[in-house]
């Protein structure tokens, strides 16, 4: 397969995403390196990741997703609710309430103008804490999966300020988690909402927002008894999402994630978005 020319930029949070109308199962290992291209930023279009939508079973829609580096991954929550968004605006779907077939599970949405809202499948809940070293750091931070890994990571110094630059790569390479995870620097900022700053692994650097990782450090602080649901969770981009979620009979259940999801623009690359 070739990557089709035509696509549209969407952006979800502070995620921003290539999104295409095309089965992302179908990709080779050459399509996989023009999405690493394409997501360079300031040589090309530049984006968080790539998006693949094409028919699914029963009326639903199939995504696929891509890191910036070109690697599959099972899920992208900002990504969904982007790809979901665009299935209500361009009717790829009746009504405003699509399916979607990740490689995490399949997903609801609710789409209401420019907010979309994901039902997330149940999940285990975070996992035995793991020892970890960095200044200013506590001793322990907590794994979870939502999707993907996540580490969570509580501060109580301004997170602002935090070099995560410097101190979220070997976390994102600990040996407690041989798949590697994303990293979330959380400050609790009261009794329903904390801050998160995520190092998101793919693209190997910190990311405005990730949905995925402001729904593990939700659960995780509501786990520590620090916040109780609905949690707001700002992110780097200033963009707020709310978290809803219960735990039942040992695992996370009825978990939502809402936010905002915008189109930025529509394009055709040309030969020189790829060298």
């Amino acid at each position: 397969m070739t990557l089709p020319t035509r696509f549209v930029k969407m952006a979800g949070g502070g995620n921003d995403f290539l999104l295409f109308e095309a089965d992302g199962r179908r990709l080779t290992e050459g399509d996989r390196r023009r999405i690493a291209l394409l997501c360079r930023r300031g040589l090309s279009v530049g984006a968080d990741g790539a998006l693949f939508l094409s028919g699914g079973a029963e009326s639903r829609i199939h995504l696929d997703y891509f890191n910036a580096d070109g690697g599959l991954a099972s899920f992208c929550a900002n990504g969904t609710r982007c790809a979901a968004r665009y299935a209500v605006q361009r009717r790829l779907v009746a009504g405003n309430s699509p399916v979607l077939e990740t490689g995490w599970a399949v997903i609801s949405a609710e789409v209401a103008d420019g907010e979309v809202m994901l039902k997330l499948p149940p999940f285990a809940p975070p996992s035995e804490p793991v020892a970890i070293l960095g200044e200013g750091l506590p001793p322990t931070a907590i794994p979870i999966e939502v999707g993907v890994p996540h580490l969570v990571v509580f501060v109580t110094e301004d997170l602002e300020e935090l070099p995560i630059k410097g101190l979220a790569p070997p976390l994102r390479r600990h040996p407690a988690l041989p798949d590697g995870a994303n990293v979330n620097f959380v400050k609790v900022t009261g009794p329903h909402s904390i801050a998160v700053r995520t190092y998101e692994r793919g693209v190997e650097g910190e990311t405005l927002a990730c949905g995925s990782g402001v729904v593990a450090s939700a659960i995780v602080a509501a786990r520590q008894e620090l916040v109780s649901p609905p949690v707001v969770c700002t992110t780097r981009s200033g963009v707020a999402f709310t978290v809803s979620f219960v735990e039942r009979g040992g695992s996370i259940v009825e978990a939502s994630l809402t936010g905002d999801a915008r189109e930025i623009f529509e394009a055709e690359l040309n030969e020189e978005a790829l060298t």
